[in-house]
């Protein structure tokens, strides 16, 4: 495989990887709504779920960010 495929694969895999992230911290973000409006609320749970959504989404973010830098710089080395 040549590098520039190669390149392009592991971009789509971070990409793919971030996507599921971000739908990974929405299920947690969900969950922690929904263990603190039961009728016996369960505080631990819900502050737990909803720390590991934003563990999940500070990554995605990174991963898409780190992919936003290194096209800007693969566009900057090509012209």
């Amino acid at each position: 495989m040549s590098e520039r495929g190669r390149m392009r694969l592991e971009a789509g895999a971070s990409l793919a990887l971030a996507l599921v992230l971000a739908a990974a911290s929405l299920y947690f973000f969900a969950n922690s709504m929904t263990l603190i409006t039961q009728d016996e609320p369960r505080v631990a749970a819900s502050i737990m779920a909803a720390v590991i959504g934003i563990v999940l989404l500070s990554a995605s973010v990174t991963l898409i960010r780190t992919w936003v830098i290194a096209r800007a710089y693969e566009e900057r080395e090509k012209g």
